[in-house]
C-alpha cells in the first residue's frame, strides 16, 4: 500500500458514475457518503444515454464537459479551492483523463482538472488492461494508463478501492462465469479474485493508497453489497481511503 499522507479536505464531493449508468442510481450512495464524511456531495449529471454516446464516438470528449461543468457547480455552491472525485467503475478512469493537462480525442479537449481536485477515490475501476479495442472501454483505460501511468499527479491524493467477492471460474455458475470472462478481457487471467466485473491487479492502481474489501462487489444488485450499499460499506473504504 500507499502511504501517501492522508487529505483532510472539507470541500464538495462529485460522484462520478460508471458506463451506462445514470446519476440517480448514486442517490444512496449519495447519502451514505455525506452521512460518514460530513461533506456536500453531489453527482456529476452524466445520463445513460450520454454513456451510450461513448459507444459511437469511441471517445469521452462528451462526459468530460459535463464533468468539469459539475466540478465548477459544485465549488461554486460550496466555496472551496478543490473537490474530491469519487469515481466508479469507468468513472475513474473519465476522472483521470479529466484532471490531465494533455490535449484528449479529435476534439482536442484539456481541462487541467488537477487545478480543481484535491483527491480521487476510485471504486472498481479498471485501471489497467492488456490490450486495447473499443470493447469494454479498453481504448480509454490504454489511453489514461499511458498517458498519465499510476498516482500521476504529485499534489492529489489517489486512493484506489476494490471487492474482493468473486473467483473467476470458466466451468462455474453464472456469476464466477461471467466474472472469469469480463476479468478475462482486463487481463491475462480469468480465474482470480475481483469484484466481479474488475480482478484485484487491475482495479489497484499503482502509487496510490490501495483498499481492497471483502465480499464487495462491482455494481448494486439484489442479494449483492457493492461499494455504496450502506454507510458501513462506505465508512470502510473512505475510513482508510480519505477521511481516516
Amino acid at each position: 500500500m500507499s502511504t501517501q499522507p492522508t487529505s483532510r479536505g472539507d470541500g464538495p464531493i462529485l460522484i462520478v458514475g460508471g458506463f451506462a449508468s445514470s446519476a440517480g442510481q448514486y442517490e444512496p450512495l449519495r447519502a451514505a457518503l455525506a452521512e460518514v464524511s460530513g461533506r456536500p456531495v453531489r453527482i456529476a449529471p452524466i445520463s445513460r444515454l450520454d454513456w451510450l454516446g461513448v459507444v459511437a464516438s469511441d471517445s469521452y470528449g462528451a462526459l468530460l464537459g459535463i464533468l468539469d461543468r459539475a466540478a465548477r457547480a459544485a465549488l461554486a455552491a460550496h466555496p472551496a479551492q478543490r473537490v474530491t472525485l469519487v469515481g466508479h467503475s469507468a468513472g475513474g478512469v473519465l476522472a483521470r483523463i479529466y484532471l490531465g493537462d494533455h490535449p484528449y480525442g479529435p476534439r482536442r479537449l484539456c481541462y487541467n482538472g488537477h487545478r480543481r481536485v484535491d483527491a480521487l477515490v476510485t471504486l472498481g475501476t479498471p485501471h489497467t488492461a492488456v490490450g486495447e479495442g473499443r470493447q469494454g472501454g479498453l481504448n480509454q483505460i490504454a489511453y489514461v494508463q499511458r498517458t498519465y501511468p499510476g498516482a500521476y499527479w504529485p499534489s492529489l491524493r489517489y486512493v484506489s478501492v476494490i471487492g474482493r467477492s468473486i473467483l473467476g471460474a470458466a466451468d462455474g455458475p453464472p456469476p464466477e462465469r461471467g466474472a472469469w470472462q469480463s476479468y478475462r478481457l482486463l487481463g491475462a487471467e480469468g480465474a482470480q479474485w475481483g469484484d466481479g466485473v474488475v480482478p484485484l491487479e487491475n482495479g489497484l492502481l499503482e502509487g496510490s493508497h490501495q483498499v481492497v474489501i471483502s465480499g464487495v462487489c462491482h455494481d448494486d444488485r439484489p442479494g449483492r453489497a457493492w461499494y455504496g450499499s450502506s454507510p458501513a460499506i462506505v465508512r470502510a473504504w473512505w475510513g482508510l481511503g480519505v477521511g481516516g
